[in-house]
């Protein structure tokens, strides 16, 4: 147990680090990054703009800056953003929470409604609902999220609902598999010939049996709830992280992309890691 561990922080702090230089790379490397303010103001001669093109050349040569930018985050500091002209700490200290509230109520309730359909059309063993559940899957996996996110924007419904009927469908097919191989299992069938309540068999050879692939899904659950939370917050207007990483690609700020890019990393792997030592 110890060593898997030691592993899985070996592996995120690898994976961590090698995310926020592969954004900071993106970043540096993208069409347009080497244009600075001047270049707009009509007075500044071309032999001052090559001399300040020079200067900022000099002073962002990728391992350079990288290697700066964590020596600054090592100390807590994410460094100033250049579009916002904020430290980016504090605006992630502030959106971080709209961000977390979206993902916590949009991640457990995909997990209920994928749940509850699947147990729908397996546990019933009605022909109808089983149609019904996966039309209505479906139908929501043919929509992008984003959209969804808008139709309930414009009638003034909690976002958190569309985030969980964009997460649904994702979800519904493998607790179906789940609960299919359950309902055939031998021990289950041995259960109810003996005659067990359907209370005691749902605990105890349901949900227990179900335990690994549960904490898997719910991993996936808050993996994909958090990347669908990027554009329904950016079109919605909702002051969170996702909004904030939009307007970080779209200026080319390279502190605020590299902090975003650490934090997505070090979320994703930290969910991942943490789902195959609790499985």
């Amino acid at each position: 147990m110890i060593f898997r561990v030691a592993s899985s922080l070996v592996s995120l702090i690898v994976i961590v680090l090698l995310g926020g230089f592969a954004a900071a790379a993106l970043v540096r490397y993208s069409p347009g990054f080497s244009t600075i303010p001047e270049d707009l103001d009509p007075s500044i001669g071309p032999e001052v703009l090559r001399a300040l093109h020079a200067r900022n050349e000099d002073n962002n040569p990728l391992p350079v800056f990288y290697a700066r930018y964590l020596a600054g985050t090592i100390r807590g500091g994410f460094g100033v953003s250049t579009s916002l002209n904020q430290p980016v700490a504090g605006l992630l200290r502030r959106r971080a929470p709209v961000t977390a509230r979206l993902i916590a109520a949009g991640a457990a309730g995909g997990l209920v409604l994928g749940a509850f359909l699947a147990w729908l059309a397996v546990w019933t063993r009605s022909v109808f609902l089983e149609t019904t559940a996966f039309s209505l899957s479906g139908l929501l996996l043919a929509v992008p999220p984003a959209v969804l996110a808008l139709v309930f924007f414009f009638n003034e419904a909690p976002l958190a609902i569309a985030l969980a009927l964009a997460l649904f469908p994702r979800l519904f097919g493998t607790m179906r598999t789940v609960l299919e191989d359950l309902y055939q299992s031998p021990v289950l069938l041995a259960a109810r010939a003996r005659g067990i309540g359907a209370r005691t068999i749902a605990i105890r050879y349901v949900v227990g049996a179900a335990r690994r692939q549960v904490v898997a899904l719910t991993g996936v659950a808050l993996v994909l709830a958090f990347g669908f939370s990027i554009p329904i917050e950016a079109i919605c207007g909702i002051p969170g992280v996702g909004a904030l990483a939009l307007q970080a690609a779209i200026a080319r700020d390279m502190p605020l992309m590299c902090a975003l890019a650490l934090i997505v990393t070090f979320f994703v792997t930290l969910v991942h890691n943490t789902g195959e030592l609790l499985a």
